[in-house]
């Protein structure tokens, strides 16, 4: 198969995931971290569980249970960590700390799955980090003051835990139907945040509902996308390709939010988008 669908196929989910980012943090003065989980996973097992039903694929083999386990944990560490981050940072910010996650997932898929990435893959992975150190580079010199250092520490966290979640989708997309997988990684961390939700629980209203299903849906397209992708490309590939969300959080955090890029950002975004034609002409 001609690489250029897997990869159009990460692309959607990258901008299927900043969609989803916009509608949490526009519940985030509501409901913490936590609770914004919770409703993520709920909104995303209903679609899951009608897209599982429609299919009937198999259930894991009983060894491969572990690591959907694993991976689940890993999951709710990332997710609950970039959701807080998303509650004290704005949106581009936030996602520029995600960026991390391209960086130790090709590590990670070295030294876990074998993968050898070329020159190429290695040079589009220097240009995203080198634009993420740009963009942070205002907040970090502003030292300890710097009220945005816990968001900044919490998101470099998830991103941490995130590429495990991106190199177990490569190994798990590989064994299991991507209806199940889809169903697994949406019913178990929805019922591990259950207690802790019901323990705090704080209604939607109705008006928020809506934007409690548009979660769902753009975690729908974006995990389907992505495990697409890590099934018929190597992880180390597809995984710069979230380089691209930078723009997507600019020019959204603007118009939902009023966030203004500044002019870090802007040069950042120019060595991220260098960074992926680097990994096309790979």
């Amino acid at each position: 198969m001609s690489p250029v669908w897997p990869l159009a196929a990460g692309a959607l989910a990258t901008a299927s995931f900043i969609a989803m980012d916009v509608a949490v943090k526009t519940l985030a003065p509501r409901f913490d971290a936590g609770m914004l989980a919770f409703f993520r996973f709920a909104s995303g097992s209903v679609f899951a569980l009608l897209l599982w039903l429609w299919w009937r694929t198999p259930m894991p083999a009983r060894s491969e249970w572990r690591w959907h386990g694993l991976r689940v944990a890993l999951l709710l560490v990332s997710l609950v960590g970039y959701f807080h981050a998303l509650t004290l940072l704005p949106l581009a910010q936030a996602v520029a700390m995600s960026y991390l996650s391209p960086i130790f997932t090709s590590l990670l898929a070295i030294a876990v799955l074998g993968e050898r990435p070329s020159r190429w893959i290695w040079a589009a992975l220097a240009c995203g980090a080198a634009g993420v150190g740009i963009a942070l580079w205002p907040e970090l010199r502003a030292g300890a003051a710097n009220p945005r250092l816990e968001g900044l520490a919490v998101a470099a966290l998830a991103a941490a835990t995130f590429s495990g979640v991106m190199v177990l989708a490569r190994r798990q997309a590989q064994r299991d139907s991507v209806w199940t997988i889809l169903l697994l990684q949406n019913v178990l961390p929805m019922l591990l945040l259950a207690a802790p939700a019901a323990w705090g629980w704080k209604a939607p209203e109705a008006a928020e509902l809506p934007t409690i299903a548009l979660i769902g849906v753009f975690a729908t397209v974006g995990l389907l996308g992505v495990t697409w992708a890590f099934t018929h490309l190597e992880a180390s590939r597809v995984a710069p390709l979230e380089y691209t969300s930078f723009l997507w959080a600019g020019v959204l955090g603007y118009l939902m939010f009023g966030e203004v890029p500044s002019a870090h950002t802007a040069v950042s975004a120019v060595l991220i988008v260098a960074g992926c034609l680097l990994l096309l002409r790979r």
